[in-house]
């Protein structure tokens, strides 16, 4: 979870269980849960089994300088380096799972 919400930045809460399920988890939500509309809810839960699940994820943030130097300063595996295009610029890690994040910058309103 550091990965996501300490050094991503997305709003991820606490790890957590519900009533009912023992599952730990941590979950960052986007949208209004309690009514018709656009919502999203993305969870992370730890590996269980053989081998952790892998998944390619992809999110886009304001900075991408600035996340892509907490992620190296914290050890993160980068896998693609932020490239600069037309259409804004990317990058690509590793989680501590070894799932595939793409972070993506939108281009500047400045040109």
């Amino acid at each position: 979870m550091q990965f996501y919400r300490d050094l991503v930045g997305l709003p991820f809460g606490d790890i957590e269980t519900h009533e009912g399920d023992d599952t730990k988890h941590a979950h960052a939500t986007w949208g209004d849960w309690d009514r018709r509309g656009e919502f999203l809810m993305v969870n992370l839960r730890a590996a269980e089994g053989a081998g952790p699940t892998k998944a390619s994820i992809g999110v886009v943030v304001d900075h991408l300088d600035a996340v892509h130097a907490r992620l190296v300063s914290a050890g993160a595996i980068v896998t693609r380096a932020p490239e600069r295009r037309p259409w804004g610029a990317s990058a690509t890690y590793q989680d501590a799972d070894g799932n595939t994040v793409t972070l993506t910058e939108r281009p500047s309103e400045k040109g």
